[in-house]
């Protein structure tokens, strides 16, 4: 690795604090309740539920209905689908 290829780079925070609650989800692995999920994800639940929001509208996560509990949703399995796809060992790796 080069010294430039050490340097930090830019990213977006808000992405960044998202994540954890991504990490959080996926760490618990079963679906979770808003204030276990925030607690988890090192946040406030009115920090942590807009983020929830915009990510159900994408399909990375869902809301059971009855319970209120949050879980992994579609794009969740379609980016875990092509990444185990994309890591087998006998496929040769893209350039």
């Amino acid at each position: 690795m080069t010294v430039e290829n050490e340097r930090v780079q830019r990213g977006i925070q808000s992405i960044e604090v998202g994540g954890q609650v991504l990490l959080a989800l996926v760490h618990h692995g079963r679906p979770m309740a808003l204030k276990d999920l925030a607690r988890e994800a090192g946040m406030v639940p009115a920090k942590a539920h807009p983020y929830l929001v915009s990510f159900a509208r994408i399909g990375l996560i869902e809301q059971d209905r009855l319970s209120g509990f949050y879980f992994l949703g579609p794009l969740a399995l379609q980016l875990g689908l092509i990444s185990l796809q994309q890591a087998n060992p006998s496929r040769s790796p893209r350039r």
